[in-house]
């Protein structure tokens, strides 16, 4: 059985909402998925609903950005308590930043020629949506300034091009408590993507469960690395494609991504082990 542990909704800043997400995965022959939104925990109710009508598991998850002195990473949160009100106060600031953030990448595009209204990109992220590049990314699509998601972070939204701005992240060692507080399991996502790689050591310093090994950004002979580092550490393995939609600027499609369903299993027993005191 083939799962996936990394989908994203319209909650934050996927392309199907989260009914749509559920039922696209069955669709596509998936037994288990985590719906995992940047920062946002929104979309959960609704999915875990439809999961009941599709046959399909629902992993209650979010993936937060957070930032150490040695660099940026998002931390995966599996199976936490997303209704419990310290948890979605930790989730609340870095959120509330979004907004300004993306007003003012605004105004720095506009500044290159490229203008964009805000409001625009807010409309784009709905309500509930926590709005973040990848509305801005495709508002820029949509009025003809970049081809693709690619052109778009790669020459203008990515670190270090013209419109980027920092905002607030929580740091790594405070996410992976939080998450923990909250009864979740905390796996470090993409880790491939981490641009120190001293500092997915310093993560499992801090206490951080598990590694995302299998994901598209990693190639033979990453996937590999990263299980052999889980193991000489005692960590967990997950899997997730980080899919965001048709039309999100990804080359594969939902189920592409092959994931072994003993990472499913050996989640489930680390989220047992947590609820009943019996050790991490």
């Amino acid at each position: 059985m083939n799962i996936d542990l990394h989908i994203h909704t319209k909650a934050s800043d996927g392309m199907l909402n989260p009914s749509e997400a559920v039922r696209a995965a069955a669709q596509a022959e998936l037994g288990v998925i985590a719906i995992a939104d940047h920062d946002s925990t929104d979309g959960l109710a609704e999915a875990l609903v439809t999961a009941g009508s599709c046959g399909i598991q629902v992993v209650p998850a979010v993936e937060i950005s957070a930032t150490d002195p040695l660099g940026e990473v998002h931390i995966l949160g599996y199976w936490i308590d997303y209704q419990e009100p310290g948890f979605q106060e930790f989730l609340s600031l870095p959120r509330s930043t979004r907004p300004h953030r993306i007003a003012e990448m605004c105004g720095r595009l506009s500044e290159l020629g490229l203008p964009v209204d805000p409001q625009e990109v807010f409309a784009l992220a709905g309500e509930e949506g926590s709005v973040g590049r990848g509305h801005l990314a495709r508002v820029m699509i949509r009025k003809g300034y970049v081809r693709d998601f690619e052109e778009a972070f790669q020459g203008y939204l990515s670190h270090h091009a013209p419109a980027y701005v920092k905002r607030f992240k929580n740091s790594a060692a405070d996410t992976i408590s939080a998450i923990h507080r909250a009864g979740g399991v905390s796996v470090v996502a993409h880790p491939g993507l981490i641009e120190n790689p001293d500092l997915v050591e310093i993560l499992i310093a801090r206490g951080v469960m598990g590694v995302e090994a299998y994901c598209h950004v990693h190639d033979p002979e990453q996937t590999q690395g990263y299980l052999c580092l889980a193991r000489d550490h005692g960590l967990l393995v997950t899997g997730g494609s980080d899919y965001h939609g048709e039309g999100a600027g990804q080359s594969f499609r939902l189920g592409d991504l092959q994931v072994p369903y003993a990472c499913y299993l050996k989640l489930r027993e680390a989220r047992d082990r947590l609820r009943t005191g019996t050790g991490s």
